[in-house]
């Protein structure tokens, strides 16, 4: 793209934009809105429908996830700043497809940045680790991954929820890339799970409705709770070579690493910082507490709720019998009195 011109490639390649950002397809199948709205299972409304209809009954003994890497999926896409604004798109396009297979290319030329999407996670790092610094136009590249946009938090799971069963509840909201049920280092639940969509609209989906209505995913009454993933860069960290050399960082690097010598006004207020953070701790501790309380008091309840529910209902059941066995009682008394007459 080449002043905010549309372009086309080769096949099925192709570029739109106006001056601001192009983008690149790739070999990537292409979805417009109509196409979301042609499949069911994009249909908000359909979605409790899919439910009723796919998932209702029994969940025991579930086949494994398959883990194989999926395509252009959000965990190979590159972040890629400070670009030269007069660099063409192809030019862009061809730094970075000689270690991959490209699928979507963004790039921002008043921004000075791309988003640059590879095949597979090992193909991105690869062009991250050879062009990470190096100068494109005598500007040196700053390149990390892409923090994902399509990913949902899942709050609230049962303990018997497990990756399979998580993947087969929200595949109903859009196509799934990754899924997974946390745990700690003893391999018990933490609770909480996380499920990467292949696309935006999945995950919004999934938060519009589960805020909007109570889901379950198993028997127990325990609606998941469903907000965005909170976007963390926990592989790369930041380098040095990633640090802003303003005067925050000049003031901060006059000194190095060093323990404070005790009754100087540095330990006085080092140990003020540990104090409240303990102070953090204690509160957060005693919350989370009074919180577990709660929801062991209410699942106590449901216990009581569903037992008293249980009750009533085999009581009607019992009620409806007798009153069946007693007209047919009826009708076959009738019957014999007939007979009698004739």
């Amino acid at each position: 793209m080449e002043n905010g011109t549309p372009q086309k490639g080769r096949g099925d390649d192709s570029v739109s934009g106006g001056s601001r950002g192009g983008y690149y397809q790739g070999n990537q199948q292409k979805r417009g809105p109509q196409q979301y709205g042609r499949h069911p299972q994009y249909g908000y409304d359909k979605i409790k429908e899919r439910v009723n209809t796919e998932l209702s009954g029994p969940q025991l003994d579930l086949p494994p996830l398959d883990t194989t890497e999926k395509k252009f999926n959000a965990s190979s896409r590159l972040f890629v700043g400070n670009l030269p604004r007069d660099i063409p798109y192809e030019e862009l396009k061809e730094i970075f497809s000689q270690y991959g297979e490209l699928g979507q290319v963004y790039f921002n030329k008043d921004g000075a940045y791309a988003f640059i999407n590879f095949d597979y996670r090992a193909n991105a790092e690869k062009a991250k680790r050879e062009l990470q610094g190096k100068n494109c136009r005598s500007r040196p590249m700053k390149i990390r991954y892409a923090s994902i946009s399509t990913g949902v938090r899942v709050k609230n799971l049962t303990p018997c929820v497990s990756n399979e069963l998580l993947e087969k509840a929200f595949n109903v909201f859009g196509q799934i890339e990754a899924c997974r049920v946390i745990v700690d280092d003893r391999g018990k639940t933490t609770g909480d799970g996380i499920v990467i969509f292949a696309d935006k609209k999945g995950a919004t989906l999934a938060i519009k409705k589960c805020q909007e209505e109570c889901y379950f995913l198993t028997s127990g009454l325990r609606p998941v709770i469903v907000e965005p993933l909170e976007a963390r860069d926990e592989e790369e960290g930041q380098p040095e070579s990633s640090m802003h050399k303003n005067e925050q960082y000049k003031q901060e690097r006059k000194e190095g690493p060093r323990f404070a010598d005790r009754n100087s006004f540095e330990y006085e207020y080092g140990i003020r910082w540990k104090r409240l953070y303990e102070m953090y701790k204690e509160k957060k501790l005693l919350l989370e507490s009074d919180l577990q309380a709660e929801m062991e008091q209410l699942e106590r309840r449901l216990a009581i709720v569903r037992h008293e529910h249980e009750t009533e209902k085999l009581r009607r059941e019992l009620m409806a019998r007798e009153q069946e066995a007693m007209q047919m009682g009826r009708s076959s008394y009738g019957r014999q009195g007939s007979y009698g007459m004739v």
